[in-house]
């Protein structure tokens, strides 16, 4: 199997977008406390997206434009839509903030619901575009060592503590299978101690018991009795 540049993080993205139009269509907007907890929630999702698009901006597009110009513009008029979004949403989250009374806040969460249940169907599509219609290309033109030589740049231009937040929605979001190739990957691209606290401690935080234990077992590490 070829390697997969988009599916990691894409599938990471899913789950956050999936878990945060739930977190948004179920948040008593009338409580202050429940809004804000769900709006932080929100804009870490956002920049995250946000950030994910820059990293693709940067090593994926020019690569691309190789391969196919008019599939290279798609992807930065979506990218361009997704911007705007962005942008919608950072001024709806600030009516929920600086709504007065509760029936007013709970009018502007639900906007601000609908309003990011468009955005996030866009962003399905545009993810399964890159995946269905932008990997092939870059598999016929390029080799794995040349895909991970990119996503390697991608890895190492974001900071640790960055990192552990990207980290802890794409493993759940990952099948065992994926999680193991995906730390594989990591253990060469990462630092010893950086990839070890992945895996041990943020892999162990992020997923159910049995399913890090699993991680381990296809790794190849010693578990204690």
């Amino acid at each position: 199997m070829r390697h997969d540049i988009y599916g990691p993080i894409h599938k990471g993205l899913r789950l956050s977008g999936a878990r945060m139009l739930i977190l948004l269509g179920s948040t008593d907007w009338r409580d202050r406390t429940a809004s804000a907890d769900t709006l932080a929630a929100l804009r870490l999702h956002l920049s995250l997206g946000r950030e994910h698009l820059a990293h693709e901006e940067a090593e994926f597009h020019p690569a691309l434009r190789l391969c196919d110009d008019g599939l290279a513009d798609t992807l930065d008029h979506d990218h361009g839509d997704h911007g705007v979004s962005f942008g919608e949403l950072e001024a709806m989250i600030a009516a929920v903030e600086t709504a007065d009374l509760p029936d007013t806040r709970s009018a502007a969460g639900h906007a601000l619901y609908l309003r990011f249940s468009a955005f996030f169907a866009d962003d399905l599509a545009h993810m399964a575009r890159e995946e269905l219609v932008a990997q092939p290309m870059l598999h016929a033109r390029y080799d794995d060592a040349a895909l991970m030589a990119m996503e390697g740049r991608v890895v190492g231009s974001i900071p640790p503590e960055r990192m552990l937040a990207y980290n802890h929605i794409m493993l759940p979001g990952m099948n065992p299978a994926e999680r193991a190739g995906f730390l594989s990957f990591l253990r060469q691209a990462a630092p010893p101690e950086a990839f070890v606290h992945l895996r041990d401690v943020v892999a162990r935080d992020c997923l159910d018991p049995a399913s890090h234990a699993q991680l381990l077992a296809e790794l190849e590490v010693p578990v204690a009795a």
